[in-house]
C-alpha cells in the first residue's frame, strides 16, 4: 500500500512538473553583422553553428531592422516603428544622458510575457537606459534577471571595457569579467538550466561583433592582424557562443518546445561577401544593405525545418509573434505595427496571413520594399533582385515597375509624421548615426 502511494505521488509530481506547456522563447541578436558574414546566406566566412540552426529551422531571405543600433532595439522591444516610438536616430543613453526608454510609456514584450507567467532574462547589451542612474530599469522593462554590459557611462572609464576585463552587471552587481561575452553566455546557459521546468524568455543581444575588434579566447594566442581579420575572428567566436547556447537547450531536453530566433541589429560593420561577390558594409546606411539582416527561426513544434522562406519579416513582427506563442494579449490601447509570423513558420500559403511589404527608417529618411522592389522617401526606386546595392534606377522600359512603384509609394505616404524624439536636446548634436 505504501509503495502504491509513493508511486502515485511521484506520478503526480511528474505530471505537474510543467503544467504550463507554452513554448520557451529565445531571441539572439548579433551586433553589427549582416547576411554577408553568414555562410548559409552565401557568405564566404563560415558560421557552422548558425548554419546548423538554419538547417533545423526556417531561413528567411528578407528581414528588415533599422540601419543602426538603438532604434532597432526599441523597435523590436516595443513592436512599433520609429516614427511611432520616436527613436529615429541612435541615442547612446549611458554616454550622452537623457531619460532613456520609458517603462511608463512603453510596455516591452518581456514585461507582457513575465506578467503572463514566463521567467525572463536578458544577457548582453542594453544601452537604452542609464543603468547607473536607473538600476531598476531592466526589472521595470520585464526582466527577472540580467547579465549585461552597462554601456559606456560618462566619467566612468571602467565601463568602456566590454570584452577583455569587461565591466559586466549581473542582477545588479557590477564586476570585472575575464571576457565579457563568455560570462554572459554562461549566465544564460545557467538560466536555461534553472528555469527549464516552466516557460522562459531569453533575450540575448550579443556584444559581438561590435567594435572595438580584438582577439577572442579562440585566437588570442595567435591574434590576427588588421581590422577585417579581427572582425572575422569576432564573427567566428560569435558563432561558437551561439553553438554553446543551442547545445544547452538541446541537452536540457528543450529542443522540441523552444523557439530560437537568430538575427542582427543592422548591416555589417565590415565589408563581406555574398554568393562570390564583394558586398559593401551596411551599418548606418540608408539602403537595403543597412537593414537587411539574417533571420533564422528554429521552432520544431511549428515546422520540421530545413526550409528557406521568401516571406517578408520586419522587426515589429517579433512582438506579436511572441504574444501569439505565449497565448497572451497585448496591453489595452497599445498599437503594434507588426504581425505574427507564426502562420509563416507553419508553412501557410495564404497571402492574407502574411506581409506584402516591410518598412524601415532612420531620421526623416524612410524606405519600403516588397519581394522585389524598394522605394524611399527621396523618390528612389530600385529592383533589388537585379541591383542589390541600389546603384541604378529601374529601367523606364520595365513594364511592371510603374504599378509596383505606385503601390509602394501609396503605402509609404500613409505613415504619420515622426513622434517627438526621446532626447530632443541631443537630437541636433547627435544627428548622424554613431
Amino acid at each position: 500500500m505504501k509503495s502504491t502511494l509513493i508511486t502515485l505521488l511521484l506520478c503526480l509530481i511528474s505530471a505537474s512538473a510543467r503544467t504550463d506547456d507554452r513554448p520557451n522563447i529565445i531571441l539572439i541578436m548579433v551586433d553589427d553583422m549582416g547576411r554577408d558574414w553568414v555562410s548559409c546566406y552565401g557568405a564566404q566566412h563560415q558560421t557552422p553553428n548558425v548554419d546548423r540552426l538554419a538547417k533545423q529551422g526556417v531561413r528567411y531571405e528578407t528581414a528588415w531592422c533599422t540601419p543602426i543600433c538603438t532604434p532597432t532595439r526599441v523597435t523590436l522591444l516595443t513592436g512599433q516603428y520609429p516614427f511611432r516610438h520616436g527613436w529615429t536616430q541612435h541615442y547612446d543613453v549611458p554616454r550622452w544622458g537623457g531619460a532613456g526608454l520609458s517603462w511608463t510609456k512603453f510596455t516591452t514584450f518581456a514585461r507582457v510575457l513575465r506578467d503572463s507567467g514566463y521567467a525572463t532574462a536578458i544577457g548582453g547589451k542594453w544601452q537604452i537606459n542609464h543603468l547607473g542612474k536607473q538600476p531598476a530599469a531592466l526589472k521595470q522593462h520585464g526582466f527577472d534577471e540580467h547579465c549585461v554590459w552597462t554601456g559606456v557611462e560618462a566619467e566612468r572609464a571602467e565601463t568602456e571595457r566590454r570584452y577583455w576585463d569587461g565591466h559586466i552587471m549581473t542582477n545588479g552587481r557590477r564586476a570585472t569579467a575575464s571576457y565579457g561575452p563568455d560570462t554572459i553566455n554562461s549566465f544564460l546557459i545557467d538560466f536555461i538550466r534553472r528555469k527549464r521546468e516552466n516557460p522562459f524568455l531569453v533575450y540575448y543581444p550579443m556584444l559581438l561583433t561590435h567594435g572595438p575588434h580584438t582577439a577572442t579566447p579562440q585566437n588570442k594566442d595567435n591574434a590576427p592582424v588588421g581590422k577585417d581579420a579581427l572582425y572575422a575572428g569576432n564573427v567566428a567566436y560569435m558563432d561558437q557562443l551561439v553553438g554553446k547556447l543551442i547545445d544547452a537547450v538541446d541537452k536540457a531536453g528543450l529542443m522540441d518546445n523552444t523557439l530560437i530566433v537568430f538575427t542582427g541589429d543592422n548591416g555589417s560593420a565590415a565589408a563581406g561577401n555574398l554568393n562570390g561577390k564583394p558586398f559593401e558594409k551596411g551599418k548606418g546606411r540608408a539602403a537595403d544593405r543597412g537593414v537587411h539582416v539574417p533571420f533564422i527561426v528554429r521552432a520544431p513544434f511549428l515546422t520540421p525545418g530545413d526550409r528557406v522562406s521568401r516571406d517578408l519579416i520586419d522587426f515589429t513582427d517579433l512582438y506579436p509573434t511572441f504574444l501569439k506563442l505565449a497565448n497572451t494579449a497585448p496591453p489595452k490601447g497599445m498599437t503594434l505595427d507588426g504581425r505574427s509570423f507564426v502562420p509563416s513558420l507553419r508553412g501557410s500559403e495564404d497571402p492574407f496571413e502574411k506581409r506584402s511589404w516591410i518598412f524601415s527608417q532612420i531620421g526623416d529618411f524612410r524606405m519600403l520594399r516588397d519581394w522585389q522592389h524598394i522605394v524611399d522617401s527621396k523618390g528612389s526606386f530600385h529592383d533589388l533582385t537585379k541591383d542589390p546595392l541600389q546603384q541604378a534606377e529601374v529601367s523606364p522600359l520595365d513594364k511592371i515597375a510603374p504599378g509596383r512603384r505606385e503601390r509602394l509609394e501609396m503605402i509609404l505616404k500613409r505613415f504619420p509624421k515622426n513622434a517627438p524624439g526621446p532626447f530632443s536636446e541631443f537630437e541636433e548634436k547627435y544627428r548622424r548615426p554613431q
